[in-house]
Parts: structure tokens; sequence; C-alpha cells
């Protein structure tokens, strides 16, 4: 790597310090000299967390969704400014996670999570509707019926023939037993947040925020080509008895009223990173960690084949049907989705999986955060955490093997050649028995030739080298492949990302060395610059040649010399900046944390990131860092390319009839019979967008439909995008952390915020208290009362976010405060929080036991699952309809509730549940659920057990519970063991366990 790339500027120096104030929970931001100054990267991110949540900004819906963009025209993944992507929530969730870390206030992030539930995780949240209606029906043993992919739109729809019977779901069982159902928690990856469309929330009519979906036609289908449908589909609209199923699947009868939600696996997988990060950096309620467990649980269902068929068995084009984990490639896929029945026919459901993998998507730190228990958040599955560990490693053996001689990673891997499991090309390159893929899942444009491809990935490997390395890891097979990954990337990308210089290039993009020769790829080229001052330019584009040797293991790679990359066109692309300066960041504390001090390369990726985030902020205009783009791909807004079949005419949600009267015949070339339509003639709305007629102009007076250029310049926009903005406030809070925090840096020390989120549980004699870690504290006093409010008096120090006090009396309230400390000073008192210690009484034992797990690890959710099991421990056989068990609770709203038990060996239809509502309420609980057992169920023969009884409560308004408090739930049970807070009853006396 040359010195000579760039050159570091002076740092921009704020005039006076910053102070901020909190007004309706947005940022004003305000000078004061009295206020101890922060780092210019923390100020930098503080102000841009104002710009994102100021209301005038407009970067939020008025349900508080994040739009993709504040502004309107624009097609890129969503076609519409004001659509959302899983994307942005899961970039809103990292946003708050380092708001948080300088704050200390966590309540942003769990609203975030809130609202993420609420709108685009298609689950019944506690509101009483279900948007999964039929998912209960679904056949494990029978997932989908197979419908090829083809390559153009215009082969579509796609016969579902069954060709090829789908393989066996090995997750479905295990995620019942687990959460009580199998309804995936996983987000939708786009919502039309204003109704743009027009289709309106079927399943969910008081949200404005709509789930629709665009691509389903094959990888050549790019954002001009699709057609935007609604996801929960009653045939409404589209085409009349057929809604809008016909346009991409057919079937011998007419296609069923159904819903239909497809999930991109890299914003789930983002979402998780970000609140490992959050546990890592203080962040303690479990209930939101372990909604967090919850979506890797079911994640993993982008780890299967499309149509679950074995991995590799289709080489020779004859794919086998799996069995299991043999259907898993261990990645991240493209996407996985499922669907069922709506109405009175609606007794199905399916699931699919993705067959192609592309590097741009896979999340090591999702998956070392979801496998290791040092990452804290192993799912409750019993085979989750091993399935995530196998990705952790087979993620980084796939970077391996796709980085190209240069350092950049090629594209990714598919199990179904073609999308219909035909045969691998001669001399394919493999990976596991999938097959190589330079451009996986589109074609227009290829896949991997955007540079964010790269930046977003390799920024992630970068965080786990550094985590390694911070942990003492630095010999495993896993760090060394990822430090070897990341390491040749920065050496590599560094050669062609520039501050304060500009590239020199041709007018094909290409970069030129001092002699105007074009660089088409090698190591350290010496590319040619002029001064620029304030500029940044990263790669926009790459062209890829040749192919990764078939991988057999870490050990006996070889590099790929056949892989090749030419890195092209300079941008200024604000959003791949910001990703691309964290990968830098990691890149660098990661050298220090596993060398003692930065390497070269790392000084040299340190001194990089600080000359791009001091460049970048040139481009803050107020609102957020953007750059002017001009938009040469916007003439295909006025082009005929959406397809539709011969005949097919439906009801589009703005009012329109598709595909319309302007429609032009296809072209019979691309193995279709129809017509084509615009942009246009499929969305009247979007000529009312205020810069419509801007462009309307631009296209008239300087697109060349000969040339097929923009002759007197292409239209040129400025957007804002939300997730764009998020990449480059995260980069400066990253720098902060990272750089300026672990060198003593230009922070000035401050003291630290006030804890938040106390806790107190009483014990025997003991309390036991607990409370949010706060940054930059260096210890926490405990101080304590007999009187809420005080006076209080100090207990004692700690280090640990934590603290027992065993001076106590039982019978006597305590009320608790806790304030943080470093050299600067001590913070505010925390809020209050208090206990009444009591002696333990002794439970009641008798003949027999009961013994009790939960696999529920969302205590806040709308139902709650304890299971059972019932041990005779004595010498005759016991009668179980004699039998009753009570387990205590908290209603949380008295509202009628209903009982389900979802499996017993005893049968489920031997068991039955009834409400009892206290007399009074005790500690823990208001009401208990009594159990009893019908005379199908039985007898228990000394020494023998019931089996497995799971059982299920909900509020017949689906309201939420909070079992965190509640007297018989114990979260940390598993596994079944005694459990002495639910109580057995035989002919009406108490046998065991012990009564709130």
């Amino acid at each position: 790597m040359k010195w000579s790339a760039f050159k570091k500027p002076v740092s921009l120096l704020m005039s006076a310090a910053l102070s901020l104030t909190i007004v309706s929970g947005v940022f004003t931001v305000h000078s004061s000299q009295a206020f101890a100054a922060s780092s210019t990267e923390e100020t930098r991110f503080l102000q841009m967390y104002q710009q994102l949540k100021n209301p005038a900004n407009g970067y939020f819906s008025p349900e508080g969704i994040p739009y993709h963009s504040i502004e309107t025209l624009m097609s890129e993944a969503p076609d519409y400014g004001h659509m959302t992507t899983s994307e942005a929530y899961s970039y809103w969730l990292w946003l708050e996670v380092l708001y948080g870390h300088y704050t200390g206030d966590w309540s942003k992030l769990e609203a975030a999570w809130d609202n993420m539930e609420k709108y685009i995780i298609p689950v019944n949240e506690g509101d009483g509707k279900e948007e999964q209606p039929t998912m209960s029906y679904y056949n494990p043993n029978s997932p989908a019926t197979y419908a090829a992919e083809y390559s153009q739109p215009d082969q579509y729809p796609s016969q579902l023939s069954g060709q090829y019977a789908a393989g066996r779901d090995p997750l479905d069982a295990e995620l019942k037993a687990t959460y009580g159902n199998n309804q995936t928690y996983l987000m939708h990856w786009l919502l039309d947040v204003d109704n743009w469309y027009g289709f309106g929330n079927l399943l969910n009519p008081s949200h404005t925020a709509t789930y629709v979906n665009t691509f389903q036609r094959g990888e050549q289908e790019s954002v001009w080509e699709a057609i935007p449908h609604p996801s929960q589909d009653n045939k409404t609209f589209g085409k009349a008895g057929e809604g809008f199923m016909t346009l991409f699947t057919k079937e011998s009868n007419a296609p069923a009223e159904q819903w239909r939600y497809t999930n991109a696996t890299d914003a789930d997988a983002r979402a998780i990173q970000a609140m490992y990060w959050a546990k890592e950096l203080g962040y303690n309620n479990s209930v939101y960690l372990n909604k967090a467990k919850k979506m890797g649980d079911y994640l993993r269902y982008g780890m299967y084949d499309k149509y679950f068929q074995k991995i590799g068995s289709a080489s020779n084009g004859t794919p086998t049907a799996g069995t299991g984990k043999d259907a898993s490639h261990y990645l991240m896929a493209w996407y996985t989705a499922w669907g069922g029945g709506l109405g009175q026919t609606g007794n199905w459901a399916w699931r699919i999986g993705s067959s192609h993998a592309h590097q741009g998507y896979q999340n090591v730190v999702a998956a070392y955060a979801l496998s290791n228990p040092s990452g804290g958040l192993v799912p409750n599955s019993p085979t989750a955490g091993q399935d995530w560990t196998t990705s952790l490693k087979r993620q980084l053996e796939f970077y391996t093997w796709l980085q190209s001689a240069e350092g950049a990673i090629a594209g990714g891997a598919t199990n179904s050649w073609d999308g219909s499991y035909k045969a691998y090309p001669a001399g394919k390159s493999t990976f596991y028995g999938l097959a190589y893929d330079d451009a996986p899942v589109y074609h227009d444009p290829p896949s991997n030739n955007w540079f964010g491809m790269q930046a977003w990935p390799v920024e992630r490997i970068a965080e786990l080298y550094y985590i390694l390395a911070s942990n003492g890891d630095t010999s495993s097979e896993n760090f060394q492949m990822a430090k070897q990954v990341v390491q040749k990337w920065i050496d590599w990308s560094m050669d062609y990302v520039f501050a304060n210089q500009r590239p020199v290039t041709d007018s094909e993009g290409y970069y030129l060395d001092s002699l105007g020769n074009r660089v088409l790829g090698g190591n350290n080229p010496a590319i040619a610059t002029v001064s620029a001052p304030g500029e940044f330019w990263v790669p926009s584009n790459l062209e890829w040649s040749g192919q990764p040797a078939t991988w057999n293991g870490f050990s006996s790679h070889n590099g790929n010399p056949n892989l090749r990359v030419v890195t092209k066109n300079p941008g200024q692309d604000a959003g791949v900046l910001g990703s691309y300066i964290k990968a830098l960041t990691f890149f660098a504390a990661g050298t220090k944390a596993e060398t003692g001090s930065y390497t070269a390369l790392g000084s040299q990726a340190e001194q990089l990131a600080k000359a791009l985030l001091d460049a970048a902020w040139g481009y803050n205009d107020g609102i957020g860092i953007t750059t002017v783009e001009p938009r040469e791909d916007y003439y295909r807004y006025f082009t005929k390319e959406i397809y539709f079949p011969n005949g097919w005419t439906g009801l589009f949600g703005q009012g329109n009839t598709l595909p319309g009267s302007s429609a032009v015949p296809s072209d019979p070339a691309k193995g279709g019979n129809g017509v084509y339509a615009s942009y246009t003639d499929v969305r009247p709305a979007i000529k009312n967008d205020p810069q419509w007629k801007y462009l309307e102009n631009k296209y008239n007076t300087s697109w060349d439909p000969q040339t097929k250029k923009w002759t007197n310049g292409a239209p040129e926009f400025t957007y804002h995008r939300f997730w764009s903005q998020v990449d480059m406030a995260t980069a400066y809070a990253e720098y902060d952390r990272l750089i300026n925090s672990d060198q003593g840096g230009p922070v000035e020390p401050v003291a630290p915020k006030a804890p938040s989120k106390p806790n107190a549980v009483a014990g025997d004699a003991v309390v036991n208290l607990s409370w949010n870690s706060v940054s930059g504290a260096t210890s926490y006093t405990v101080k304590r009362a007999t009187t809420s409010g005080g006076p209080y008096t100090m207990l004692g120090t700690t280090a640990q976010a934590a603290y027992t006090d065993s001076n106590v009396v039982n019978g006597t309230t305590y009320y608790y405060v806790v304030s943080a400390s470093n050299s600067v000073g001590e913070s505010p008192d925390s809020p209050e929080a208090s206990a009444k210690p009591a002696s333990t009484p002794i439970p009641v034992q008798g003949n027999l036991k009961l013994e009790y797990r939960t696999n529920d690890t969302n205590p806040g959710d709308n139902q709650f699952r304890p299971q059972f099991r019932i041990v005779n421990t004595g010498d005759t056989a016991v009668s179980l309809s004699n039998v009753k068990i009570r387990y205590y609770y908290t209603i949380d709203g008295d509202k009628p509730q209903q009982f389900h038990c979802d499996y017993a060996a005893i049968g489920s239809s031997n068991v039955s549940g009834t409400f009892v509502k206290l007399p009074s309420a005790k500690p823990g609980a208001d009401y208990y659920l009594e159990i009893s057992f019908g005379a199908g169920a039985g007898s228990l023969a000394p020494g023998a057990n019931s089996g497995e009884i799971q059982v299920r409560v909900n509020k017949t308004d689906w309201s939420n519970y909070n079992e965190s408090d509640d007297y018989s739930y114990d979260a940390t049970k598993t596994n079944f063991a005694s459990w002495e807070k639910a109580t057995l009853h035989l002919n009406g006396d108490l046998v065991w366990g012990l009564e709130p």
C-alpha cells in the first residue's frame, strides 16, 4: 500500500464545545463553553443523530417508520423513496445502539425494536391481528411445490409442476417446541410505508404501512421490470379471480387467496449484529436480547436450499430431496419465504429457502453472536447453537474461497444452476457442492459489480477480526481466515480510495497510472491523482474474470491466482463510504488488539479513515451527508420493459388497469408472448411527484434514444437515504469508540451518565441488584434507604453492574439508587428500585414431584408456554384424573383468556385448563392456571412420569403478558428440573411445591 494514496489533512476543530438538550426525544444542538469538549467524531455522530431524528427533516413516517429516503422520486431496490426495507430497520437499530452507548438511554433502541415488531415483522405482536393466520397448517414433510426459475421475466409465470419433490424441513418441530408455534419471527423485506401503491393492509387495516413485494421473476428482472403487488392477496386487486399470483406462477386451477412474505437475510442478521454490540456496550434487558435470539433461531431458514434439496446433489442435473440438515449450505442465502391461505380454504401453508448465496449477505458477527457463549445470543432451540457454529466457519471459508488474487471478494455460489437444478457447466468450481456464480441472484446490473457489496460484508469481517483479537483468540482457524481476508482486502481497497485527492480516470471509468495507462488489476498499483482538498472518492464498480479453485479446506487454499478483478468508476457514494470507514476502523483497532500496537497497514487504515471522515463532513447539508448523483439509468422510467403475459389484465392499487392501453408487443427472443408496459403505465401516481417535471423535461431535451446517451447530461438528484446516513453517523461513532478511546485520543474525559433500569430482586435475607452498564464508568456506588426518595446512605462500590446486599432484615422494604463514577466525577443517581426480602418457606414434598421447563425466551409477548412433567416418587400408582397442576402468574391487564395444550405424551385431548383469580394479589401472582387431566390420561405407576405436557395461554385480545416477574416463571430452566413454585394437588390436597 502506497502512503501517497492520500494525504491526511489537519482535523477540523470545533470553535466551541457543544452541549445537547433533549426536547421531545429529539436533540437540539447549541454552543456552550460550560460543557467539557467531546471528540470531533462523537460530536458529529450526535449531530447526525439529531438530523436523523428531527421530524422536520422527514426521515420517519407518521407511524414512526424510517423511509428508505426523504426524497420520493427514485428507483433502485425500492422503486419509490417512501417505501422502506428491512435493511433500513436494521440500520435504525445500529444507530440507537450507539446512541445508547453515548447517553446510557437504551429506551430508543427498545422503541425501534417495538416499531419493527409492529410494522415489518408479520406476527401478532399483541394487537390481536394474525398476520400469518394459517402457518399452523404447514407440513414440514412437504414444504412447497417446485416451480422452476427462468432467466427472463418474459418466461413467467412458472408452472407449479412438482417436478422435484421438496425435501424435509428439519427446523419446524424444534421451533414449535421452543416457541409454542411456528410463526416466523423475521422481517418481510419491503413495506409501502404510506400505502402509495394503494393496496392497503388486509390483515391489519389499522396500519397505514402495507406489506408488498416486487421482484419475483428471475435473475434478469430489474427494478425497472418488476411489478409491485400486495403480500396479502385476496384478489381485490390484480386479475379478476386470480389476483397477482398468475403473473408469477401458474397451476391447473385459479390460485387461492393467500398471504406470502419474503425475508432478506442480511437485514435480520444486521439487526442481530446490532444487538450483539448493544450487549457488549452494557445493554442487558433480556426481553429484547431474547427477541434477537429468536430472530436468529428463525434466520436459520436462510441456510436452506429453496426446496430443501440435498446440497450438491443437483450437480449432474438430478437433485435429491434432503432428509434434514443435508439440505443446509450453512450460508446466508438471498432470502427465505413463507406463506399460506386466506379465507375459508386457507388451511394450508408453505415455506422455501433459497439456493443462491451471495457473499454480500454473509454476516460473521451475527453468526459469532448466535453460536458462541461469549457472543451471548445463542438461541434456545436445541440445534441452533451448533448450526450457527457451523455457519460461522462456513462463511469464513466462503470468503476465503471467493477472495481474488488482488483482494476483492467475488460473487457467490448456488445449489440450483439457472434456478432449475440444471447440471453444472463442465469445469465449474465448487464449494461444499455449490457451484461458483460470479453474479448470483440478479444480472441487471450484475449483483457483484457494485463496490458496496464489498464494503458491507468485509466491514463485518473486520469486526470479527477485532472481536476475536480482543478476546485473545489469535490462533484459531476462524481467526486466521478472518485476518487473512480482511488484511488482503484492506490492502487492495486502499489503492483505489482517496481523501483530498481525485483519481485520474479515462472516459470509461478505468483508473489510470502516471503514464496514462489503464490499471487492470495487480497488487499495489500507483494511481495518478490531482489535488482536491475536501473531496473523497471510492470505487463504484468491479469487472470480474476467471474463477476460484474448488474448495478443499483452508490449509490447501492457493490464493486464487486465476480469479481476478479490475476496479473502476470512482464515485462519491456516501453510504458505501460509511461502511468502508468502519471496515478501516475495525481493522486498525483489530491490529492493535492483536499485537499491542497498530501494524503499518493498520496505521494507514486508521489515518485514511480519519481523513475520509473529515472530508465527508464537508458534504453535510444540515439534513445529512449527501452528494449529487447523476442517474444515467433514469431513462428507463420512460421505456416499455415491464412484461405482462398475453391476455393478462388487472387492477392496480392506484386505480389504473394493467398493463394499460399504451403497452407494446414483447420481444419473442426473450421467450414470452405478451406486452411491455412502462414504469408510469404501472405506477401513474409517480407523475404527481414534485421532481417528475424536472425528470421528464431532462429526458425530452437530453436523452438520445438512438445512441442511448444523455447528450446534455444525465438528470441529477440529491438523495438522503436513511441507511446511508446511519452508515455515516455510525462511522463517526465507531471511530471515536475504537480509535479515540483506545488511544486516549483527543477526547476530553467527562463524568459518566446515570445508570439506567436498576432492578432489585429480594431473597431470604438478601437483595440482588443489577443495572445497565454505563459507558466511561470505572465504578458504581450503591446507596440505600428505608423510605422511598431517601435520604440514602452508601452501601459500597463495585466495578460490575451488579451488587448483592446481604445486610438486610426480612420483612423490611429497602429502596436503592446507584451512581456511576470515573476519574472526572460522579453521575447523578439512577432511578429508584425497591425490594422486600422475606424468609423462604419450606415447600411441601409428598409422593409426587413436578418438573418444569420453559423455552419461552420472550417474557413480554402475548402468550406464555410452561412445560411440565409429573413424576411418581411413591410406591403406589396414582390416577392422573385426581391430580391438578397450579401455575401462578400476573395477568397484566385483566382480560378473558384461552388455554391450549400443544402437546402431551398422555394425549392433548386429556389435558384441560381453567383460570382462577386469587382473592388478593400475591407477589408475582394474581391468577393461577389450573391444569386437570381426564380419565384417558391413565395412571402413573411407581417411578414413572407423565411425559412431556406443553401448554400455552393467551388473552382473547392478544395483549401482552409480562412474565419476568411471574411467580412460577423461571427463564433459566430450559431443561426439565424440579420446580417448587408450581404446585401439585392430589384429591384437593397440596402434595408438592410452595404457593405464593
